[in-house]
Formats: structure tokens, C-alpha cells, sequence
């Protein structure tokens, strides 16, 4: 994993042989004129939209790479979000039985989540995230320049991540994310780095023991589990980042009704939580039980019951939760964010 400058990355790119680029549509368009003629037509302009993350569009990539003169030496470049990096590393993991690939996130969230994850994930429509491969990327560029012209909405909601690690890794680093938040609102990017950093330092101790997702990585599913039936249930209106914000506050509802965490403690979270939320997330609809439990039915990770990641005494476990505790933490949820100063 490297930190990078625009000028070091370009260079970095253009020292790599025999490739191919798959960039983010928006991603080229303001970066056009600092890309042409680096990769001449080795290059596919992706529209990185949720309903794009299938196997149609893999398929169209590999059509285009085995057109050309690539073999196993192939490296391809990825240089987007978490979409462009789904679609890429699964390409990447089937062309020719695996050929490198080197990721560039310029989302605040695919830098915060998926960049060191090594997972893709395709949709089979209605299904999210069904198919999908374990392949990590042979290089990340982190490039904190790309940030600086993010949407208000897209930073936000790769703030979600940071959020969920920093309650993932106790109440000491819980504490410094909130000392730390009025800054990276702010986007004092010496700061956000510092929160990236720490981030995917406490990922990156869960993955090296557990790459292939069977025992202790499963904690970073937090807030994931309610936040992916959100993000369904409203038809993709809450983007994932911001699903999983809303989805820590659920769990932490669960945990609080539970007794595992204190009457304080959640409202300390919420307090946090709710300032990388915008308003238009927070409508009723996106939280009624009979929208959202359906779609936690048709997470991958279903199995006749509903399987959570909690806040406990000990830290974080995984519990089953009933779809009572479920369809009340949602409500209640729902109305302490429309209570908050949000």
C-alpha cells in the first residue's frame, strides 16, 4: 500500500507493462486531459453504478482484454470506487486463471473498506453481492489528492467505515474518531489520512489471519447485515457508506435493549454518527420492518436465522437476532436520528 501524489501515481502507472485500465467514468472525466495517450485504446471507461456490478459487465471487459494482444502478463489497473474495484478483481481473478491487477481508490469509502479486502462482489439482480471471488490486488495507491473533488454525499459515506472500525476497535479509538470528526469534516486531509491509516491498520490485523472470511474477520461485518437490506430496501437511494452508519446505530440499538452497552455509551455513538449522515437518508420508509427484513432473508450470509455482529462487554460478537429485536431497533432508530442534530 502506497500514499501517493497525482504526479507519483501517474508514474507508478506508466513504469507497469502489458496494460489495460478499467476507470471510472467520472473518474475520467476530470482527469481526461492527465490520461490521454497514457494507455492509447487499453483503456475501458466504466460506468460505475450499482446496477453495472454484474456479470455482464465483467464479461464485456474480458471481451475486450482478449482482443487485444494480452496474456497472463497482463496487469490490469482499476481506478474508481468500490464498483470499479468489484468488477476489475473479478475479471482479474478469472482472465487466464488470475493475472495481477493494481488498485487505485479515489473514494474516501473504497479507501476506508474494500481496498485491502481482496474481495469482489457481483450482484445477480435481486441479489447483492451473490457472486464474487477472493483476490487481492498485487498494488493500492492510496492517492489522497483524488479526494479533494469527492461529493459532500460520497465522503460522507466512505466516513461510515472509518466510524465502524473505530467502534470495532474499543472505546479508546472510538474516542479519538470523535476528537478527530470536526476536522475531517472539514476535510483537513492531514487528519483524514491519519483516520485512514488507523482504519485499515485494524482491517488489515483482522485479514492477515483470516483472509477467506471463516472466523474472526467476520467482525467487519458490522453494521453491514442491517446496512445492505437498507441500501435494497430504498432502491439504492442510501449509498453502502452511509447504509453502514445507519446499520451500527441499528446493531447498537440491539446491543443496548440487550444490556450489552450502556444508555450513555449508544447515545455518545449517535451523537457521532448522525454528523456523517445526511438528512435525505433518514425517511421512514427506508426503515420500515417490512421493507428491510426481506432483504436481511437474501443476504448471502442468511441461514434461517439472522446472524449480527454486536457490540458486547468483550468488544464485538456475533450473535443471532431475532426479527422482533430486529423491526423495534429499526423504529427506534429511525426516531432518535429524526431527535438528533443531524
Amino acid at each position: 500500500m502506497y500514499f501517493t501524489s497525482v504526479p507519483e501515481l501517474i508514474e507508478k502507472m506508466t513504469a507497469l507493462k502489458n496494460t489495460y485500465v478499467i476507470v471510472d467514468k467520472n473518474v475520467f472525466d476530470l482527469y481526461e486531459k492527465d490520461m490521454n495517450g497514457l494507455f492509447g485504446d487499453k483503456i475501458h471507461i466504466f460506468d460505475a453504478v450499482e446496477d453495472n456490478k454484474t456479470m455482464d459487465s465483467a464479461r464485456i471487459i474480458i471481451e475486450k482484454i482478449a482482443a487485444l494482444d494480452s496474456r497472463k502478463e497482463t496487469n490490469i489497473i482499476a481506478i474508481g470506487g468500490g464498483i470499479t474495484q468489484d468488477v476489475s478483481c473479478f475479471v482479474a481473478s478469472i482472465l487466464y486463471r488470475g493475472v495481477n491487477w493494481h488498485f487505485v481508490p479515489t473514494t474516501l469509502l473504497a479507501q476506508t473498506d474494500s481496498c485491502i479486502g481482496s474481495k469482489s462482489s457481483l450482484n445477480l439482480i435481486p441479489y447483492k453481492n451473490l457472486l464474487g471471488t477472493f483476490y487481492p490486488p498485487k498494488q493500492i495507491f492510496i492517492c489522497m489528492d483524488l479526494l479533494k473533488t469527492l461529493p459532500d454525499k460520497e465522503y460522507y459515506s466512505g466516513l461510515g467505515e472509518i466510524a465502524k472500525c473505530a467502534l470495532l476497535g474499543g472505546k479508546e479509538d472510538i474516542i479519538e474518531f470523535s476528537n478527530n470528526l470536526g476536522e475531517v469534516l472539514k476535510r483537513n486531509y492531514e487528519v483524514l489520512q491519519h483516520e485512514i491509516e488507523r482504519t485499515l491498520t485494524y482491517k488489515k490485523g483482522l485479514i492477515e489471519v483470516d483472509e477467506f472470511d471463516m472466523g474472526v474477520r467476520n467482525l467487519l461485518n458490522f453494521g453491514h447485515t442491517f446496512g445492505h437490506a437498507i441500501e435494497s430496501a430504498s432502491k439504492y437511494k442510501v449509498p453502502h457508506g452511509q447504509a453502514v452508519s445507519i446499520g451500527l446505530l441499528i446493531a447498537n440499538n440491539v446491543s443496548l435493549q440487550r444490556g450489552f452497552i450502556t444508555d450513555e455509551y449508544n447515545s455518545f455513538v449517535l451523537g457521532n454518527v448522525a454528523k456523517i449522515l445526511s438528512r435525505e437518508m433518514i425517511r421512514e420508509e427506508f426503515f420500515d420492518p417490512l421493507k428491510v427484513l426481506p432483504y436481511m432473508k437474501k443476504d448471502k450470509k442468511y441461514q434461517g436465522r439472522h446472524n449480527c455482529i454486536l457490540l458486547d462487554a468483550n468488544g464485538a460478537n456475533k450473535y443471532p437476532v431475532s426479527e422482533t429485536e430486529i423491526g423495534s431497533a429499526l423504529l427506534r432508530t429511525y426516531r432518535s436520528l429524526i431527535g438528533s442534530d443531524i
